[in-house]
């Protein structure tokens, strides 16, 4: 059997400062996707790609083999809709490659997004699309891309409303998704994180929680 457009639909789900960055990070690095595009708004990937500001400079960027390429919105949110657009609409004809997007309810709604997302996300496997979501809000974010995952990571949440959608979508009791939580504490020796989260694996039909633990001598800088 031909497998080679299977769905891979990821989201990474959680408040600011929970840990979620350090999971994608995590991926992105296990993975190594040769061919990467990240919706960057707030410049947290650059590591990963040169970051571009402009569509042109994007597309000129997509048309080599190989790229890693973040492309930064700039700081007018009223203007992300319609670029947003365009970048979804540039890396569907691109195809064969990962797609990261930070920050998704702010270019979705629960109930609407535009269509060039929609193609990205129900269509996209049939251009080889590799598809990353993160969010803070996800109940202000396309329940439709939630619909349709593979995969899901979730992290301590400050709001109920999202507590609720994540449980549901896990298919866990609330108080799983309410007892998460990133906790640091120190050592003689060391400043620790430790990062809880929840996760489902649709293909594997397996879901769970885990922990990450960071550990940073004490005096050295974040």
């Amino acid at each position: 059997m031909d497998n080679t457009n299977r769905p891979d639909l990821r989201a990474y789900i959680g408040s600011t400062g929970s840990g979620k960055g350090v999971s994608v990070r995590e991926h992105l690095k296990a993975t190594k996707p040769d061919r990467l595009v990240v919706w960057d708004p707030l410049h947290e990937y650059g590591g990963f790609g040169r970051t571009v500001t402009t569509i042109p400079e994007l597309c000129q960027a997509l048309k080599a083999q190989r790229f890693a390429v973040c492309f930064n919105p700039g700081p007018d949110v009223d203007s992300y809709a319609k670029k947003f657009d365009l970048v979804c609409r540039a890396v569907f004809a691109a195809g064969r490659c990962t797609f990261l997007v930070e920050e998704l309810s702010q270019v979705t709604r629960a109930s609407w997004a535009p269509q060039s997302w929609r193609n990205v996300t129900k269509r996209g496997r049939h251009q080889g699309l590799r598809v990353i979501g993160c969010t803070q809000r996800p109940a202000d974010t396309d329940k439709d891309f939630f619909g349709g995952l593979t995969y899901c990571r979730v992290f301590q949440l400050r709001f109920r409303p999202d507590k609720v959608v994540m449980a549901d979508l896990l298919d866990v009791p609330y108080s799983q998704v309410a007892e998460l939580a990133t906790v640091e504490h120190e050592t003689a020796t060391h400043q620790v994180t430790t990062i809880n989260y929840l996760e489902r694996d649709w293909r594997a039909g397996k879901c769970g929680r885990d922990a990450i633990t960071l550990k940073r001598p004490k005096g050295r800088a974040t």
